[in-house]
């Protein structure tokens, strides 16, 4: 772990891994999540030559809480964090809550971000039609309770957090049984070690209500349209994802100006974590990069 004090004297914390000499790629982590989801791609990324750099964000893990926090605080962080490491171009990719955090870098750092990766991520729902109906269908209810009171999101999340910190075992049971068979199957081999857990246990130790900010973050207003962003963005989707619904990834590739869709139709939620899907990952994020125009400054 890296630490970074940041112009407001808050602390970013982040784990750096992949080939040091390659080119960077900041990953945004799920929720629940952490800086140590970055360990799972450290093998592939060192064999593709990409360097992973994988904050904290804000309250989670050993990085500081920031009161009044938006998804447009995201991309001032990662600047800092670019111009301390001395990165004038990068990429960003994000699993899930992290793919917001993607699109936001994207919006904001048009000028020094070459590529975008969306890995199951949600939509800003302020622009989604769709939302009175398959909202319901989500196995997370957050996107619903956001709906009609934020309140009501810091509460639960605040009470299941502090279940699931008391009771480990049977976070990890309920964990199972909320995710599709070839999820299921896939955590029960990540269980085997000790870094999903690891992962999960760091951020709900954080507490409800840092995790609380971290999730509204996204389910509230981004600040800005998806009309807005010209940089290229990869939308990879589990068409079996029991938390994401594929058509939040369908609005995503409708709205982006520069997108591209691609289905699984027999993936869940955790694909990202699998090494057969990182290979098939960087080697199109490589050909991206080699095929690429010079980005205009905006």
């Amino acid at each position: 772990m890296k630490n970074l004090i940041l112009r407001d004297g808050r602390t970013l914390a982040y784990t750096d891994l992949g080939d040091p000499q390659g080119y960077p790629l900041i990953f945004g982590h799920g929720m629940p999540g952490c800086r140590l989801q970055g360990l799972f791609f450290h093998n592939q990324a060192l064999q593709h030559g990409f360097r992973i750099l994988t904050p904290d964000r804000p309250g989670i893990g050993s990085s500081d809480y920031q009161h009044g926090r938006q998804l447009l605080d995201y991309p001032k962080d990662i600047e800092q964090m670019a111009d301390a490491l001395g990165l004038d171009r990068f990429s960003h990719f994000g699993w899930s809550s992290g793919g917001s955090r993607t699109l936001a870098c994207c919006h904001a750092l048009g000028n020094r971000v070459d590529l975008g990766v969306c890995l199951s991520g949600y939509t800003n729902f302020a622009e989604y039609r769709g939302h009175q109906t398959l909202f319901e269908k989500t196995r997370w209810p957050g996107p619903r309770l956001a709906r009609y009171s934020p309140g009501l999101v810091r509460l639960a999340v605040r009470l299941v957090t502090h279940l699931s910190r008391r009771h480990p075992r049977l976070y990890m049971h309920e964990a199972r049984n909320l995710v599709n068979q070839s999820d299921r199957d896939l955590l029960n081999l990540l269980l085997r070690g000790d870094t999903f857990r690891q992962d999960q246990m760091a951020c709900l130790e954080s507490g409800g209500k840092a995790i609380a900010t971290d999730l509204l973050t996204e389910l509230n207003d981004w600040g800005f349209s998806l009309k807005q962003i010209n940089t290229p963005v990869l939308v990879f989707q589990g068409e079996d994802d029991t938390f994401v619904p594929a058509d939040y990834a369908r609005h995503l590739a409708e709205l982006l100006p520069n997108a591209e869709l691609t289905l699984m139709p027999d993936a869940g939620h955790l694909y990202p974590l699998t090494e057969g899907f990182q290979n098939r990952l960087f080697e199109r994020i490589h050909r991206q990069l080699t095929d690429r125009t010079p980005q205009r400054s905006t």
